[in-house]
């Protein structure tokens, strides 16, 4: 059992360590970017009604999803620690 506990503690300690580096690497502040020029150009092409209606809902689910998201990483990596310790130490 310790041998699966590594090699699964190792799996998420990568996906968590390239979940951060996609997340918050160069790459992303780039696709950030030009995400949000895309959401200014669509918002200036609608009505002043739905002008009010699209950002609040594009605010509120860009804000849900980026919280979630952000955490993901960290916990990753976290229980990929805590399974090469336990591993290790024979559990």
């Amino acid at each position: 059992m310790t041998g699966e506990y590594i090699v699964l503690g190792v799996l998420l300690l990568v996906i968590g360590a390239i979940q951060t580096w996609l997340r918050h690497g160069p790459s992303a502040r780039a696709l950030r970017a030009e995400q949000e020029g895309l959401a200014g150009r669509r918002v200036q092409r609608s009505s002043e009604e739905e002008r009010a209606v699209v950002a609040k809902a594009a605010q509120r689910s860009g804000r849900a999803w980026n919280s979630w998201t952000a955490v993901l990483g960290g916990v990753s990596m976290a229980l990929g620690i805590i399974l090469i310790v336990l591993g290790a130490l024979g559990y």
